[in-house]
């Protein structure tokens, strides 16, 4: 879905270049903010029912590059108001580091009535693509508000008792939603300079373990968080 959002994304923008005077934005952005999520661990094996659970918030900072296209070239909408709307793409150029989370877990019964031993557990996960496709509408000349569709790809790496193990998969993609509003400084030449606050909402996914202990389900629930932004770009 992400590569057919993408493709409709950039036919449009080519179109446009190519049909109308640019109104295009292209920028470099810095972002810092925090990031709040819970995750756990529950085990339903027809006996007992253990759990584990644990809330993480982490403070981050990302860098970036966006490309932005009015609409005004859209005749439904019109000069005027098309000026005013604008599609665009956020993209994450570096990698971003999760952190690591350990549990014990307690001895259990694992598929066909196996034992599942006590240890260990440690998941390791990083952030290796994360894009958004947003829309922003301009109140005014200086203020402006965003909404957007997110897409992460998640990479985790996890061991028990040491050993790396592939029972809860190694690569992961969630979704998600962002809004936000900011101001925008323009100069005569076309450089723009902008802050922005934006707030994330990125649903969570749960995982069925796929080995022996193929009773464990691993849940991250929703994953919120704040950000403060700054950018800079030139409209062409």
């Amino acid at each position: 879905m992400k590569k057919i959002i993408l493709a409709v994304f950039f036919s449009l923008f080519a179109s446009a270049i190519a049909s109308a005077d640019i109104g295009l934005n292209v920028g470099v952005s810095a972002q810092v903010g925090s990031m709040e999520a819970s995750g756990e661990e529950t085990n339903s094996d027809g006996t007992s029912f253990k759990e584990t659970s644990d809330t993480e918030e982490a403070l981050f900072a990302t860098a970036g590059y966006f490309i932005e296209k009015d609409l005004s070239f859209l005749p439904v909408i019109g000069d005027t108001a098309g000026s005013r709307l604008s599609i665009g793409f956020d993209n994450i150029v570096h990698e971003l580091d999760l952190g690591t989370q350990d549990n014990f877990r307690n001895a259990s019964l694992g598929a066909a009535g196996a034992t599942v031993p006590a240890g260990n557990n440690q998941l390791n996960a990083k952030v290796t693509d994360f894009q958004t496709i947003y829309a922003t509408l301009n109140i005014t000349d200086w203020l402006y508000v965003k909404v957007g569709d997110v897409t992460v790809d998640v990479e985790t790496r996890f061991t028990k008792n040491g050993v790396k193990s592939s029972d809860y998969g190694d690569s992961h993609e969630l979704g998600g939603s962002v809004i936000g509003l900011g101001v925008q400084k323009t100069s005569d030449n076309g450089m723009f300079f902008r802050l922005e606050w934006n707030e994330y909402d990125i649903d969570g996914k749960s995982v069925a373990s796929k080995g022996a202990d193929s009773t464990l389900t691993a849940t991250l629930k929703d994953v919120t968080g704040s950000t403060g932004r700054i950018s800079i770009g030139k409209a062409f």
